[in-house]
């Protein structure tokens, strides 16, 4: 199985249905990691992450699938 290189996983990843940076977080009550998109109106949300960075690889799977539905 062929891995694919990840970006630099310090910052957060664009939404995939507005392109508006999303940040990463922490939810303090369940000790996990979530992303959601902070524009108004937007629905995007991940969320029961282990760690910061596996939740921004969700967020890139996510854009990746998302961008695949429509092509």
């Amino acid at each position: 199985m062929s891995r694919k290189p990840i970006d630099d996983l310090r910052w957060g990843w664009r939404c995939p249905r507005c392109n508006t940076d999303v940040p990463v977080s922490r939810d303090p009550d369940s000790e996990t990691f979530y992303w959601e998109c902070p524009r108004e109106g937007c629905p995007t949300v991940g969320f029961g992450f282990t760690s910061r960075r596996r939740a921004r690889i969700g967020l890139r799977e996510y854009r990746e699938r998302y961008r695949n539905i429509y092509r």
